[in-house]
Formats: structure tokens, sequence, C-alpha cells
């Protein structure tokens, strides 16, 4: 502990890190393309839509995906998100059987048909729920493992819709799912839907939104600072956190309680040129 025994929070004066990972936002910082996303996407959840959302790194795309989930009812609906994290084939299965109670042990019976069968089940029951999958990183994940997912989307004896999915890729997903191989996977889903980085102005309103949630002063990061994080970060969201978390790490060692244009030509860890 430095500056006379006095934490960051003590220093800067906020409740908490306007930039750490170790809280999640109750309400995330929505711009236009966001607000415009969660509308269509609740509304599409509604009626038992699947669909794409695509966007490069740092774009927001878990945060908005977990915001959507987290607006659903919880009395008629069953929400996940699932991370691929690699996963071959199988573990994806035990992934979605892990949400849904299903034991995984046995092998007289396959997981996906078990699946498929505890998700019927859930639809016919006098309180169904309805459940929805939300796979991130599914850029990644293998043409059989896409499969899978969208026969979990049906029910076959009531030739309904049985599960909403949401998956969650980068920007060469939409060039995967183009692929003539991939024809059986797109045309389940019913649409893809592009998310792309921050503009300057929705970037400052998210550096202070960040600011407000954390209960931080106005005064923590000057004008000039907030335009030069706005303009080296591109719009790119964890970029905003990570450039943050650094200049209050410097500032704190400086005992600087503002944030200023000076600081952040001066701080080693940022390489910007003035």
């Amino acid at each position: 502990m430095i500056n006379n025994g006095e934490s960051p929070a003590e220093f800067f004066n906020y409740r908490y890190h306007p930039f750490a990972d170790t809280y999640r936002v109750k309400t995330p910082y929505l711009g236009k393309q966001d607000n415009r996303f969660f509308r269509t996407a609740l509304s599409l959840i509604s009626t038992g839509k699947s669909f794409v959302l695509s966007g490069p790194s740092g774009a927001g795309k878990s945060t908005l995906v977990r915001y959507v989930l987290s607006k659903l009812d919880a009395n008629c609906y069953k929400p996940a998100l699932v991370p691929y994290g690699g996963l071959q084939r199988n573990g994806m299965l035990k992934a979605i059987a892990d949400v849904l109670g299903v034991i995984t042990n046995g092998r007289t019976v396959p997981l996906l048909i078990k699946l498929q069968k505890q998700i019927m089940q859930m639809a016919s029951e006098n309180r169904s729920m309805f459940p929805v999958f939300a796979i991130d990183d599914a850029h990644l994940m293998e043409k059989e493992s896409l499969m899978d997912m969208c026969s979990l989307m049906f029910n076959p004896d009531r030739e309904t819709v049985a599960a909403s999915f949401i998956l969650v890729g980068d920007e060469t997903f939409e060039k995967k799912l183009s692929l003539q191989i991939m024809a059986p996977v797109k045309t389940r889903l019913t649409g893809l839907f592009s998310l792309n980085p921050l503009n300057d102005n929705d970037s400052l309103e998210f550096i202070k939104s960040r600011l407000a949630n954390a209960k931080a002063p106005e005064t923590l990061f000057d004008p000039d600072a907030l335009q030069i994080m706005s303009s080296h970060c591109r719009g790119n969201r964890r970029q905003i956190m990570n450039m943050g978390t650094l200049l209050l790490a410097e500032a704190y060692v400086r005992q600087e309680k503002t944030i200023s244009a000076e600081l952040i030509f001066n701080c080693d860890q940022i390489e910007i040129s003035e």
C-alpha cells in the first residue's frame, strides 16, 4: 500500500474501480446500435428465433448478449451463456447438459438424444420453460457442433421450435456461415447481426457511464484526456477498459487525482504520439 496507506478507492474517491473486470455493471452502456440489437433480440426470442451476433473483439458482444439474457422473464425462459472455450463436440453437449441438469453418465442413449428429450419435456410441463442459449466464440465451433445446436432448436413431436440459440462470434463468423458446407446451419438462423466498434462520441459516453457506475468524481479524467482515450482506442471497449486501468495505476503512483493529457503522454505503459 502506498500514498500514506490510502487505497486507490480512497485516493480517487470512487466507490468501485471504473474499469475493473471484477464486478458486472447491472445496466451496461448501450449505444444506438446496441439498443437496436437489444430490442430486436428480445423480439426474435419471443417468437422462438435463433440468430448470430458477430463483430470484432472488444465490440461488446458478450456484454450485450448477457444483458439480453438478463432481461428475459425468468418464469418463461431458461437462459444460459455457454462459452465455447475450445470444447470438442461432446464437450459442447456436456456444457449444455450442465445447464439443463441432464446426467451425462452412461452410454446407452446418446447425449444429443438426452438433451432433445429434456428440452421437449421442459416444453410439455405445466410450467413450460423455453431454453435460450448464447454460445460465445461460436466462430471456432466445428460444423458438427453447430449442427447439434440446430438439432436442439426444434421439437419434432410438436413440429415447433424447442429452443433459441444466439451464436456469438468474431467478424470471420459471417464468412464462415456463407460457405456452402455451412448452408444447413445458416438456413436455420433468422438473421446475422454485426456489432461495430463505438464511434468517438459513443466512446466518450461509454467512459462516462463507467465513471458514473463507479460513483467516481467527474474530474477524474479531464476533457483532453477523455478525447485522447476515445481517439486512441478507436471504439474498442476492451482497449478503453485496459487503458483506463493503466492510467489510474499510473496516477496512483504519481499521486495525481486527475488523469490529464500530460499524464497519458508520460505513461510508459501506453504508446501514443502527441
